[in-house]
Parts: structure tokens; C-alpha cells; sequence
């Protein structure tokens, strides 16, 4: 095997893009935790400010678009993109934080969707790129449950930054204590920037030869999954966008909490979730991948449920912890079910479909949600979601139960196993 792609070069990559994920989830955090909050001290009501992140998802659909590409020109270039595009978004704001320099790099960098560390509409090229010439169910569920954790470690940091503007206020902090967040953001995603210029991407492990008299109906399989999946995930979209870009929003509107208490708030769910990864793991090894997705995904359902009935802040903020700890941990092996679906050359494009099918529907949602929320229906946005997510994981579990059940073929997969 030729230096390049010897098992110890392939981790070094590995752990300059799991770094780089943990930099780029510390700038998400901030964003995430003060973001929304920034904008209600600035005047703006839940409309505009859901117009504004339905607007970024739109963006983000159109940049997932290119993410197909990436099977035949690599990843590293797509990503190295994005994160520049990042960069750029947080400096502008960091020079003009108002107007409308601040509505179009908030469009350009997502800001406040937060997207547990992920490369945002690139997520699936970062994790088709940290998994080259990975096939194994155990493999995968590792390495991305792990790469995950380290996202939720990285949020947690930002989260609990955005308690900054806060310190020293009796009162609620206004507009400008808040611009201390750009700053902060673009610290850490310079520092993403250059881990993820360092990475070599492989892309050549991806090629290897597939019988021929496979392929036909290799593909046909894989193209039906794909299908299957992009039907589920306009369901999980759906819910996503209703109930939970505007929850710290929603914190101050039900609660009249401010950055104080919604910034550590948030901060413990992404330690929480951080320290949850390996349960989904450890599940996995003794359930299978769904065995443990299924259980885990429905019960932070009925947390969810539970949360915009909460009589009091404190009840609302323990349903909100336990729904995003449960939910956070089946992230990695859900990301494990998508890389199951196709062989490894083909992951940027399932990636793309997933999430495509997931941010249409998605980017209506924080509009729907801050109109329902300004007219007063506080809890329909996450009553709403809840039905659509539980719809959702009806539909994934009888969908692909099946197609990971057992390990894939190796004459159909391509791709060296590699130990992650």
C-alpha cells in the first residue's frame, strides 16, 4: 500500500477532521445559544427572525446541491469552501453587525440553526471524506458516533460562551453586548479553516473494482434506498424546522428567559448529548443499528411532547435536555444507516439526497414557527413537529430495517477496510 494511504496517514487525517469539527461546532454553539436572542434585543419580532434562518436554509439547500459532485472531484475542495464561505460570513458580521450585511452573511453562514458541528449542507461530504475505505457496520457507528460527540463537545463550549454578553447585566443585555459573539465565532472557524486544509483527502480509496455483473443490480438497490430515504426525511424536515431553530426564542417568549439561563441551558444538552454518542454505540453492538435508533429516537419524541407543556421553566428545560440528549445520540448511527445504503463512492450523492429531502421542508418550518409563536399558539410549533417526527421514525425503521440488518456484501461495497 503506498505511503499516502497507510492506515497511520489515514488517521492523522481522521483526527484533523474530527478537530475541525470540534472548532467549527465551538462557533455554531455561540451562534446557536445568542443569535435569535441578538435579534429580539435588535427589535426584530419571530417572523422576521424565522424569515431570516428559513432563508439561510434555503441557501443551504442550493449549496447541498453541489454535494453530488463530490464523488467524482473529491471533498476536500467542497469543504475547503465552505469554510471559507463561513470565515467570510462571521468577519462581515464582526465589521457590520446590522442591516443588511448582517441579514446576507446570517443567510450565507446559517447562523443560529446551528448544526451540531456538521459542515452544514456540506455534512455529508465531511462524513463521506472521514469515512474513505470504511464498510464495516461497527466501523462506521465508531468513528461517527465519536465524530459526532466531539461536535456536541464543541457546542457545549459555544453554547456556554454565549452567556458572555450577559455577565455584568442585571437587566437583559442589549443589541451591542451581543456583537461580542461574531468575534468569537470567527476565532474558531479560522481554526476549523485550517484543520481542514491540512486533511489529505483519499479519494482514491473510494475507486476499486465492483464485479460487473453486480453493478446493475447493486445500483438498482441503492437508487430504491435512496428514494426511501428522501421520502422519510422530507417527514423528519418537517419537524425539525418546526421545533427547533426558534427554542430560544420560544425560552424567552414563554419564560422571559434571557442568555443567563438559555446559554447554560444549552450548553448542558450538548455535554449531555456528547456524553450520550457512545449509549447509541454500546446499544448498537448488542441491538443493531435500528434496535437502538428506534428506542432511543421515541422516547426523546415523548420528551418533546412533554416540553411546551411544562408548567414552569424548570420542567421545560429538563423535557428540552432529555429530548435533545436522546435524540443527539442516534445521530452517528443514523449517519452509519445512510453509509450503509450505497458503497463508499456514492456517499456524497446519498448524503446529498438526505439532506436536500430534510432542508426543503425544513427551511418553511422557522417561519411557520415564529408566526404560530407571535399569534400566541406557543406550543402548536413543537406539537406540530412531534407528529411529523414520529411519522418519520415510523416510516425509517420499516423502510431500512432490512437493508442494515446484515453486513454488505464486499464485492458490492468497494472501498479497503480500514480500522477507523
Amino acid at each position: 500500500m503506498p505511503e499516502a494511504q497507510t492506515p497511520h496517514a489515514l488517521e492523522r487525517d481522521r483526527r484533523l477532521l474530527i478537530a475541525a469539527r470540534w472548532f467549527r461546532s465551538v462557533a455554531q454553539g455561540v451562534l446557536a445559544a445568542d443569535f435569535a436572542l441578538f435579534l429580539r434585543a435588535s427589535a426584530w419580532d419571530g417572523v422576521r427572525i424565522g424569515a431570516v434562518l428559513a432563508a439561510g436554509l434555503v441557501f443551504a439547500v442550493l449549496l447541498t446541491l453541489l454535494a453530488a459532485a463530490s464523488d467524482r472531484w473529491g471533498r476536500k475542495r467542497f469543504l475547503l469552501g465552505y469554510e471559507m464561505l463561513y470565515v467570510l460570513s462571521c468577519a462581515a458580521a464582526s465589521i457590520h453587525p446590522a442591516g443588511t450585511v448582517l441579514s446576507l452573511a446570517a443567510v450565507a453562514g446559517a447562523f443560529g440553526r446551528g448544526a451540531n458541528g456538521s459542515a452544514g449542507p456540506f455534512g455529508s461530504i465531511e462524513q463521506a471524506w472521514l469515512t474513505q475505505g470504511l464498510r464495516g457496520t461497527e466501523q462506521l457507528s465508531r468513528l461517527l458516533s465519536l465524530n459526532t460527540s466531539f461536535g456536541f463537545a464543541g457546542m457545549a463550549v459555544g453554547a456556554a460562551l454565549g452567556a458572555l454578553p450577559a455577565l455584568g447585566h442585571a437587566a437583559a443585555p442589549s443589541a451591542a453586548d451581543y456583537t461580542l459573539m461574531f468575534p468569537l465565532a470567527l476565532a474558531f472557524a479560522l481554526a476549523c479553516l485550517v484543520c481542514v486544509a491540512l486533511a489529505r483527502d483519499r479519494h482514491g480509496l473510494e475507486r476499486e473494482a465492483i464485479e460487473p455483473r453486480l453493478e446493475r443490480d447493486t445500483r438498482r438497490g441503492e437508487n430504491r434506498n435512496l428514494r426511501n430515504l428522501g421520502l422519510v426525511n422530507l417527514l423528519q424536515g418537517a419537524g425539525i424546522g418546526l421545533s427547533g431553530p426558534l427554542v430560544s426564542y420560544w425560552f424567552a417568549r414563554r419564560f422571559g428567559l434571557g442568555p443567563a439561563q438559555i446559554a447554560p441551558l444549552m450548553a448542558a444538552g450538548f455535554v449531555a448529548a456528547a456524553l450520550g454518542a457512545p449509549l447509541g454505540t454500546r446499544l448498537t453492538s448488542r441491538l443493531g443499528l435500528m434496535g437502538a435508533i428506534v428506542p432511543l429516537r421515541a422516547a426523546a419524541l415523548g420528551a418533546l411532547v412533554l416540553m411546551p407543556l411544562a408548567p414552569g421553566p424548570a420542567w421545560a428545560m429538563a423535557a428540552y435536555l432529555l429530548h435533545k440528549t436522546l435524540n443527539r445520540s442516534t445521530n452517528g448511527l443514523r449517519a452509519a444507516v445512510t453509509a450503509r445504503l450505497v458503497r463508499n463512492h456514492r456517499r456524497g450523492f446519498a448524503g446529498a439526497v438526505s439532506s436536500i429531502a430534510r432542508q426543503v421542508p425544513r427551511s418553511l418550518g422557522p417561519l411557520l414557527a415564529g408566526l404560530m409563536m407571535d399569534s400566541g399558539w406557543l406550543a402548536a410549533p413543537f406539537l406540530l413537529g412531534a407528529g411529523f417526527q414520529a411519522a418519520y421514525l415510523y416510516l425509517y425503521q420499516s423502510r431500512f430495517r432490512a437493508s442494515v440488518a446484515a453486513e454488505p456484501d464486499p464485492r458490492r461495497m468497494g472501498g479497503r477496510p480500514e480500522s477507523p
